[in-house]
């Protein structure tokens, strides 16, 4: 038999024809082998991810997947970060809190800079939680150095702590939790209008490339969603709802024949919207702003082509629906922009 040896980085060179971005990793899974093909933090290609591991032959011993799983044993993640990543492991511990805007932030504890503690704070997250948790979950990150673990140890008497994986994975599971106790109880097509209680929101100070820097005043029923709306924080509808919404918004110009200079006519759109996608028990309003240029009314949806269906009916035939365009909150689908005055079935 001859012994052949097959370099993996020469068999996935075929993967650069189909993006240089995209970036692939072998591992074991219960079946033998696996192989994942993953956009990371390149949102806008994780469409491609998917489509090329959609395309992967069924093999057998072979699985694939679009994101990196959490590592099976937490306990090994230090020698795991060590390998990959050629450098020691100078956490001690990870602090996880939720932040204001509903992702859970981390502070890594240890020797080191602040953005070195950071740097790892990431990746060794990233390998104990995996890249779908990291990508929908993680907030901001921050290091904070300690005294270097030689100077621990002699005024201690004792060694610096060992970074524990099984304690982090606990915490943040824990700060997940305690986000999604926070969140509604009913999904927002259960809540009326007139009886929810609403937090105003000044959008001072918007950095000219926030996709809403024209924003005045935001009107929300939820605190986290308006830090989240508001912030240039990646977003993702999982952190704002258990109950498999997803957040877009309205957009309408105000022109000359639209100004909406009086908020009660943005106000009887937002009643039309909700009424429209709660009879149907597809969505609702969940807050809504006035900007300079134009008035934004944000919404939440379960059965995404349905309630795209059910706006663009709700919203033709206006004087404003020409002007009127929609867009999706999740990182992933930003650059998606739908027309409102587009021809779309009635919803069933």
């Amino acid at each position: 038999m001859t012994d052949v040896t097959v370099d993996p980085a020469e068999v996935m060179t075929a993967l650069t024809d189909v993006s240089p971005e995209l970036m692939w990793e072998f591992g074991p899974s219960p079946r033998g082998h696996a192989l994942t093909i993953t956009a990371e933090w390149n949102d806008a290609n994780r469409a491609l991810a998917r489509a090329v591991i959609n395309a992967a032959p069924e093999l057998p011993r072979w699985e694939f997947f679009e994101v990196r799983r959490p590592e099976a044993n937490p306990d090994l993640a230090a020698d795991f970060f060590s390998q990959r990543f050629r450098e020691p492991l100078t956490l001690t511990s990870i602090g996880a809190v939720v932040g204001r805007s509903g992702r859970v932030d981390l502070v890594g504890h240890g020797t080191g800079s602040e953005q070195a503690l950071a740097d790892q704070v990431l990746k060794v997250a990233s390998l104990i939680l995996g890249e779908a948790v990291e990508r929908d979950w993680i907030g901001f990150i921050d290091g904070a150095p300690t005294a270097k673990a030689g100077l621990l140890k002699r005024l201690s008497g004792k060694s610096a702590t060992a970074f524990d994986p099984a304690a982090f994975a606990e915490d943040f599971r824990a700060a997940i939790a305690k986000a999604k106790s926070e969140l509604p109880e009913q999904p927002y097509a259960e809540l009326s209008l007139d009886e929810r209680e609403v937090s105003l929101f000044k959008a001072k100070g918007l950095h000219d490339a926030h996709p809403r820097a024209d924003l005045l005043t935001f009107a929300v029923a939820s605190k986290q969603y308006g830090h989240a709306a508001l912030s240039r924080e990646r977003f993702s509808s999982a952190c704002h709802s258990i109950h498999g919404e997803w957040f877009l918004y309205v957009r309408i110009l105000r022109t000359e024949h639209t100004p909406f200079d009086d908020v009660g006519d943005r106000g009887i759109i937002e009643e039309n919207l909700h009424a429209a996608l709660s009879k149907e028990a597809l969505g609702g309003v969940v807050g809504a702003g006035h900007g300079r240029g134009a008035v934004y009314i944000d919404l939440a949806v379960t059965d995404v082509p349905r309630a795209i269906a059910q706006i663009t009916q709700t919203l033709s035939g206006h004087t404003y629906t020409n002007t009127a365009t929609i867009h999706f909150m999740d990182q992933v689908l930003q650059s998606l922009v739908l027309p409102a005055a587009q021809t779309s079935p009635k919803p069933n």
